[in-house]
């Protein structure tokens, strides 16, 4: 039976495989354990193996942002992408951004109507916080306003107290 994981910052039970906490973004990981630097010989080091997800993608690869466990919320052709607005519906306005999370409790998670933004740069996809009142939070660490992090396959991203899973897949679909 896998052990549960609680949050000791805001007592959020989160799934047995979480690393941070989906409602305040806190590590989950166990930091008193002491670790001791593993020697290049180790048996399990493999050569050229990435540490974190890839953030390359090519003319067929989909940006797909998922929202409460849906890996296919929103999906984006990532060569197609210059900017995505990410946010809610402004009700005043009619304005809706390009990845409108308003049905998802957006108001009441405390994400803002122009929240953060994904731009294409450089040959990568970067995340850019607007300065939003709530903060932005990449793999649990919040992001400063206006300075674009390089977004990699496997991703957390939270918004507020929003938590979305950032995923790059091939497409499949031949018809291009």
């Amino acid at each position: 039976m896998e052990e549960i994981r609680k949050c000791k910052d805001c007592g959020q039970v989160n799934q047995p495989d979480a690393q941070i906490c989906v409602i305040c973004g806190a590590l989950l990981a166990d930091t008193t354990q002491q670790t001791s630097t593993k020697s290049l010989e180790d048996a399990d080091y493999e050569e050229g193996r990435a540490k974190w997800g890839s953030a390359r993608f090519n003319a067929r690869t989909l940006l797909m942002l998922g929202v409460d466990s849906n890996p296919t919320t929103f999906q984006f052709v990532a060569e197609d992408i210059d900017e995505l607005i990410i946010g809610r519906e402004d009700s005043r306005t009619g304005n809706t951004p390009a990845i409108n999370l308003t049905q998802y409790g957006a108001l009441e998670k405390g994400v803002s109507r122009d929240h953060a933004r994904i731009v294409r740069r450089d040959g990568s996809l970067q995340l850019v916080d607007n300065d939003s009142r709530n903060g932005t939070y990449l793999n649990g660490q919040r992001l400063v306003p206006n300075q674009p992090r390089i977004l990699r396959d496997g991703d957390d991203l939270r918004l507020g107290k929003l938590v979305m899973r950032i995923t790059y897949q091939e497409d499949t679909n031949t018809d291009s």
